[in-house]
Order: structure tokens, then C-alpha cells, then sequence
């Protein structure tokens, strides 16, 4: 029995590196915004239907009934916003459980309307445990802040990285397994394993599609002949999702598991149509592997980067040049904040107003207009937010983490800009008079 108990406190409570964790962290953070995001406006149609269509599950169950559209409007986009700290990693003591539990409810809203969707409970699942610990100890806006204010030195392998790694793997399988249960319990039952369940489910799909003008796979047409394909298909099904958990004892196991659970789910894909997206990206699958060893190659891969091709203007040549408000006092603040975190001198700039400016202005067609920045690189012209973004992604860590708001939809982030810009003079105020660069940033100044 002692024997026993140690085998598995060695197997839960096994060290793993902060990195890799991490990397789920932001994986499943990844995935989820992605996914809120292109499911926004379909979310708003759903809150927006008949109150008779609402059949609570989950943690819907906690409600009365459907939530007033603009309150739910509300809710989705907290989700949102705590989904983008979830990935950072900023004060993730409070964001992470928060993003966890609004996830689930989410999803459990949009599942009270129809049918339930079963595609994205791995997801969940892999939130709900990565939220509660200490995932944000490495690659983190928290992890950032820490070392600058000396709190810690450097993260090493410890338990406290490896179980929650364990318990998602463990989730991950356990839900191909309750799916493997599903089928042997269901009206079909064995009939999975000879393959003729699987042949006759992929028919009807097919059938269906035909009939209603959606697009089909040309694969079935050739595939359907062959029992015997259908055969190894039942088989594999059965052996992947009834046999997952004994890959939980054996690293190695779990990796094969895992690589040929991802290429179950593109056989689907081509087949029948279906997309399960979490687990055909393979982010599903992470956990199996020790993704941190990828990050030196990235590193030795994306490292070393060709300088972009140079601007030439009369006051020299430069990597790339931000047009700004000269008269703006937010806008001189935001070019002194650029100057203190360009680490690499990555920016030259010039005032919309200066000669060099209007020069530029007109050579490349930008926007004459003060209220919007502009930024000219590589010879190609960015305005307003992905202006600010694309210049943000250029920046030392973390404000370089800023990029990410590049997922947001253009016109949010557009009507975002407009409306500060339209009172950046009122809230910030105006120059009156132009000032002279300090010596050491003149150089910086076309």
C-alpha cells in the first residue's frame, strides 16, 4: 500500500517547469478569445430570441430565466476583457479564477438555447484547472512585475507546475473516455467496433448535406465501398477513446495518444465535414508534450530579424517613422513614452505639422489629419489603433504584450480611437509652443 501511495505522489506531484505551464495558459487563453470573438455577434442574436427557446443547463441553472440582451452584452464582454488578462497574465490571482467560472457560464448560456455543444468542454475543463494555480509565474505580465521589483529571481521545475499539468491531461482523456462510454451504452453499442455504426452515421451526414445544398466530402464517395476501412476507423475509435487513461502513467504513451487522437480528428474533418477546431489545432494536446523545449528554437528561428527597408528622407535615413500631433500634449506624451521603451532605437519621428512630416504625409497618401497617428514601415502606412498596436508590438516587455489587442475587431478598436482622439485636446490640453528635442533624442527627430 505504501508502495502504492508513492507511485502516486511521484506521478501527481512530479516537477515540471513554469515555462510549460505557461504555455498552456496562454494556449487555451489563445484559443478562447478567439473564439468569443467570432461568436460575438452570434452570441448577441441568441440572447436575443424567444424567452420559450431558454432551457437552463449548467450554470445557467443559477438563473431565472434568460438575461435582459444588453446585461448579457455586458457579461460577454467582461469575458472578453478578462480573457485577454487570462493570457497576460496580469494579476492573475483574480483574473484567472474569474475568466474560469464567466467561461463556463458562457458557454453554458449559449448550450441553454439549443442543443449541447460537447466540442468545447475539453476547453473548459483545461481553463477551470489552468485559472485556479500558479500559471502565470512565467511568461506574465505578474512574472514581469515580480522580478523588476526583485520578488523573484528565476522560476525552476517544481510539483506545483506538474500536477495541474497532470489534472489537465487527465481531463483531456477522461473526456475522450466518457465519449468511448457513450457509445458502448448507446442504442449501437459494440456495433461501433465492427464499423458499420460509424459507415451508416457518416451515410445519413452525407445525405443530409446533399439534400439540404451544404457541402459534402468528396472522400465519402470513394471511402464508403470499403467496409473494411470503416473497420480499422471503429476499431481505432474505440482502442483512442476507451484506452485513454492508461496512457496517463507513460510519458511516451501519452505522446503517441495524443498524435494519433489529432489525426482521428482530421480523418473526421475529411470524412465527414465536422470540425472540432480546439482539438484539429492540436492546442488540446499540449499538455502531453514538453513544449518549453520549442522555445529556443522560436528564439534561433524569429531571433534575428532582417532590418525593414529604410525611409529616405532629407534629415537621414530610418527604420521606420511616427507622425504624430505636434500640438497635442497627450500625443508628446505617448512619443516620450515610445523614446523611454524603444530598447532597440527602433523609431524615428516627425511632426505632422513639420515640413518632413507633410512631405511624408503626401508621398506614402497618408491621412492629412492631426487627430490620426501614422506610422510608415517597411513602406507601408498604419493609422490610428493598429498604428498604436503595431508600434506597441515593437516595444520592450510587457508593453509589447499589447499586440494582442490586435484580435479585437477593427471597428471596436476604431470607434475606441475616434471618440479619445475627438477629446484628446479638452482631457490633455494644447501646446502652444514648439518644444526643442533633448540632445540625447534629437538625432531621434526628422
Amino acid at each position: 500500500m505504501k508502495t502504492l501511495l508513492t507511485k502516486l505522489k511521484n506521478f501527481w506531484f512530479s516537477p515540471a517547469p513554469a515555462e510549460r505551464l505557461a504555455i498552456l495558459r496562454i494556449a487555451s487563453g489563445g484559443f478562447s478569445l478567439w473564439y468569443l470573438l467570432t461568436r460575438f455577434d452570434m452570441m448577441q442574436r441568441i440572447a436575443r430570441s424567444d424567452s420559450a427557446m431558454f432551457e437552463a443547463v449548467g450554470l445557467s441553472n443559477l438563473l431565472n430565466g434568460p438575461l435582459p440582451p444588453d446585461l448579457f452584452t455586458l457579461i460577454f464582454s467582461l469575458g472578453i476583457a478578462l480573457n485577454i488578462a487570462y493570457i497576460m497574465g496580469w494579476k492573475f490571482k483574480w483574473t484567472g479564477p474569474l475568466f474560469a467560472i464567466l467561461l463556463l457560464f458562457l458557454l453554458s448560456y449559449r448550450n441553454s438555447w439549443s442543443m449541447i455543444y460537447h466540442g468545447r468542454i475539453a476547453l473548459v475543463l483545461h481553463v477551470l484547472v489552468i485559472g485556479f494555480v500558479a500559471a502565470a509565474d512565467a511568461y506574465s505580465w505578474d512574472a514581469w512585475w515580480k522580478k523588476r521589483k526583485g520578488m523573484i529571481s528565476s522560476t525552476v521545475s517544481h510539483w506545483r507546475y506538474g500536477w495541474p499539468i497532470k489534472l489537465v491531461c487527465a481531463a483531456t482523456v477522461f473526456t475522450y473516455f466518457l465519449a468511448g462510454l457513450a457509445k458502448v451504452f448507446g442504442e449501437l453499442a459494440w456495433d461501433w467496433v465492427s464499423g458499420s455504426a460509424m459507415r451508416s452515421q457518416v451515410a445519413i451526414d452525407t445525405l443530409r448535406k446533399m439534400v439540404l445544398g451544404e457541402n459534402f466530402s468528396p472522400l465519402f464517395e470513394w471511402i464508403y465501398p470499403h467496409t473494411e476501412l470503416f473497420l480499422f476507423m471503429g476499431i481505432l475509435t474505440f482502442v483512442l477513446e476507451l484506452g485513454g487513461p492508461l496512457v496517463l502513467g507513460n510519458k511516451r504513451a501519452g505522446m503517441i495518444w495524443a498524435f494519433l487522437t489529432w489525426t482521428m480528428h482530421w480523418g473526421i474533418f475529411f470524412v465527414m465535414g465536422i470540425r472540432f477546431r480546439y482539438q484539429m489545432s492540436g492546442l488540446i494536446f499540449l499538455p502531453f508534450f514538453d513544449t518549453e523545449k520549442a522555445i529556443p528554437y522560436l528564439k534561433r528561428l524569429f531571433g534575428k530579424k532582417q532590418k525593414p527597408d529604410t525611409l529616405d528622407v532629407e534629415s537621414g535615413q530610418t527604420e521606420s517613422v511616427v507622425l504624430f500631433d505636434g500640438a497635442c500634449n497627450f500625443c508628446d506624451r505617448t512619443v516620450r513614452f515610445i523614446l523611454d521603451h524603444d530598447h532597440r532605437k527602433h523609431f524615428h519621428f516627425a511632426s505632422q505639422q513639420s515640413e518632413t512630416g507633410q512631405k511624408l504625409l503626401k508621398e506614402y497618401k497618408a491621412p492629412a489629419d492631426t487627430s490620426t497617428i501614422v506610422l510608415i514601415e517597411n513602406k507601408k502606412v498604419y493609422t490610428r489603433s493598429t498604428a498604436i498596436l503595431q508600434i506597441a508590438g515593437k516595444l520592450k516587455a510587457p508593453w509589447n504584450w499589447m499586440y494582442l489587442f490586435i484580435l479585437i475587431p477593427k471597428p471596436i478598436r476604431e470607434a475606441a480611437y475616434r471618440l479619445f482622439a475627438r477629446y484628446r485636446y479638452r482631457w490633455f490640453g494644447m501646446k502652444n509652443v514648439c518644444e526643442i528635442p533633448d540632445p540625447g533624442i534629437q538625432a531621434r527627430f526628422l
